[in-house]
């Protein structure tokens, strides 16, 4: 196994970290414009509702499954997965026309909740068996505090890109993509498979 320096535990941790925050701000992010979405794609209540639904369910069923492809296969070609469903996900929703297809995007983001286990996999076998303890609980802020901030920035976010449609995946998306190249040039190589 190649010796990792310490500045590749920080970079493997800030690309780790930058993308579970953007996935937490986006599954934040929709909840409180959905009143907004419903007016501007001109839908009822119940059939709005189905933006968050979708993505609840489509997360529920692809972690588990994700994550143990990612044990498989590897972990660092799953979260390339991951980030691009949540990516192609968000470009999705930010130009759908109307809510059927809004859903559809959110069911593709869904996909992306394989994030959060596949991070914390790779932080226990990349990191050394001493820091993996304060690794994960930095991940486990760096997701509170994306999910906050997404609750936070939705009216902002909303206001300030007049496009109440893209339910938040623009700002979400952004750094979405910018970490998906990132996580490509510096992917773990996890030495640890299962079965």
């Amino acid at each position: 196994m190649p010796q990792v320096t310490r500045s590749s535990y920080r970079l493997t941790f800030g690309v780790l970290a930058a993308s579970t925050a953007a996935f937490s701000m986006l599954q934040s992010l929709v909840s409180p414009v959905l009143p907004v979405v419903q007016r501007d794609l001109h839908t009822s209540a119940g059939t709005v509702t189905w933006v968050l639904t979708a993505w609840l369910l489509a997360a529920s069923v692809a972690t588990p499954l994700l994550g143990r492809i990612g044990d498989m296969i590897g972990k660092d070609r799953t979260l390339l997965v991951a980030l691009a469903a949540i990516a192609a996900g968000c470009l999705l929703a930010a130009l759908a026309p109307n809510i059927a297809v809004l859903i559809v995007a959110r069911v593709i983001q869904g996909l992306g909740g394989a994030l959060f286990p596949l991070s914390f996999g790779i932080i226990r076998d990349e990191f050394p068996p001493g820091r993996v303890v304060s690794a994960v609980g930095a991940m486990s802020a760096v997701i509170a505090l994306g999910g906050g901030a997404g609750i936070v920035l939705a009216g902002p976010v909303v206001a300030a890109l007049n496009c109440a449609g893209c339910s938040g995946s623009r700002s979400a998306s952004s750094p979405s993509r910018a970490c998906w190249p990132g996580a490509w040039s510096r992917r773990p190589r996890s030495a640890r498979r299962a079965g």
